[in-house]
């Protein structure tokens, strides 16, 4: 969530999640209909073949999320902090969500257990 990590709502590859035996009861949570694939593409805009002036003179804008987005973030993250309200460990899982992840030159996440 958000209010833990300061991650925002958006869909990762499974290839840069880490599973741990941690596990949290998220199978009361609805999220809304509108919450599914096409909501998490980036949205790209259509440019014209043969543009007037120097190409590297535009400046790329910078994201800023929707109201919709941030109303979505809250939903969601009300969700998910009162399921992990519910957990018996809720005090060391919110330390555990919030802190930042890391490895040493001699540490591997393969033969670690979490």
């Amino acid at each position: 969530p958000f209010l833990i990590n300061a991650c925002p709502l958006r869909r990762i590859s499974q290839n840069y999640v880490i599973a741990t035996s941690t596990k949290i009861d998220l199978s009361d949570v609805k999220l809304p209909e509108h919450l599914n694939d096409e909501y998490f593409k980036r949205k790209r805009d259509k440019r014209a073949k043969k543009e007037e002036g120097d190409i590297f003179a535009k400046k790329k804008e910078q994201y800023k999320p929707s109201e919709q987005r941030k109303s979505d973030q809250k939903v969601v993250d009300k969700l998910v902090v009162d399921a992990i309200k519910k957990h018996q460990d809720k005090k060391m899982l919110f330390r555990y969500l919030s802190a930042m992840f890391g490895l040493r030159s001699s540490q591997y996440p393969h033969r670690m257990n979490f």
